[in-house]
């Protein structure tokens, strides 16, 4: 409890930053152009995140074996989506679209736009690998690899193994990866590497401001006989069940910590996205995500309490 009201201030400007730039999103959406949603999401999927990744990868420090994060990031999607197919067994959703959109939801996280900030300011840079490599070769490839097979699965849209594979290849936040990962081996100077973290974060700000675009276009459908159980497996069950995990295998500190928090960031944007595509049910993912960002303000002080120390 000590550690929480230490981090109380860090908090309220998480919360701050977030809800103000989601906010700012989802008020203007209804004055701005109409195209103004795909247009960001066009820049931000060819040219924001890419340079996100790039500049992140080269600026942050890898920390002991953060590189086995996204092992984790599988497991998490593995237990959030079987935990959501026995629940679907049990109470079978109205609908197949709307089943896809539960399962999406709970295989795959907001790792990044509202990962990354609030997993800098809470584990420190030294310790932001964990989360970095979670996002970028975990929910990154979850998002572009099983999340595009279930919401072809559940929507109306097929899409061969080949189709999927192109998907995968053409991701530039992939290539930028890898490109980041060989400019490691020789250092930029440090104006450079400053300006390539302001870029980054200039990013993150950017994609926040989209997320409450998008959200505020979107139409709702509150069901919370749906919402409650598929973010308790997504917020609460698979990250305490991967807390509890980690500390039987005796990881504690910071990376325990920097993993728990990613694994119970709300549902992805992209669940958002792969709604429209593939016509599942975008009302519903819509809300979950709106929902989840609430859940969110009263779990990060759980988590901090359980496994912060």
């Amino acid at each position: 409890m000590k550690i929480l009201l230490t981090l109380l201030p860090i908090l309220a400007e998480l919360y701050g930053l977030v809800f103000l730039c989601m906010g700012i999103g989802y008020g203007s959406s209804r004055f701005l152009p109409p195209r103004t949603g795909a247009w960001l999401a066009q820049g931000l999927f060819w040219v924001g995140t890419p340079l996100t990744a790039l500049s992140f990868i080269v600026t942050t420090k890898i920390a002991g074996h953060s590189t086995l994060a996204p092992l984790l990031a599988w497991l998490g999607m593995g237990i959030g989506g079987g935990l959501a197919w026995l629940w679907l067994q049990q109470y079978p959703a109205q609908t197949r679209q709307e089943q896809g959109s539960f399962l999406l939801a709970t295989m795959v996280g907001n790792t990044g736009f509202i990962g990354f900030p609030i997993t800098w300011r809470l584990l420190g840079q030294n310790h932001f690998s964990w989360a970095l490599f979670f996002d970028l070769m975990g929910t990154l490839l979850i998002s572009y690899s099983a999340g595009i097979g279930v919401a072809a699965s559940f929507g109306d849209r097929s899409i061969s193994v080949s189709k999927l594979l192109w998907h995968i290849g053409r991701n530039p936040t992939l290539w930028c990866v890898g490109l980041g990962l060989l400019l490691r081996q020789h250092p930029l100077p440090a104006i450079a590497q400053q300006g390539l973290l302001t870029l980054a974060w200039f990013m993150v700000i950017a994609g926040l401001i989209y997320m409450g675009i998008c959200l505020g276009e979107a139409p709702l459908k509150l069901q919370w006989q749906r919402i409650i159980p598929c973010l308790t497996i997504k917020m609460l069950l698979v990250p305490l069940l991967l807390g509890i995990g980690l500390t039987l295998m005796g990881v504690t500190g910071p990376p325990r910590l920097g993993i728990v928090l990613q694994a119970g960031m709300p549902p992805a944007f992209m669940t958002l996205i792969l709604a429209d595509v593939y016509h599942l049910d975008r009302a519903f993912a819509a809300s979950l995500i709106l929902t989840s960002l609430f859940v969110l303000i009263l779990l990060l002080p759980l988590w901090l309490v359980l496994f912060a120390g």
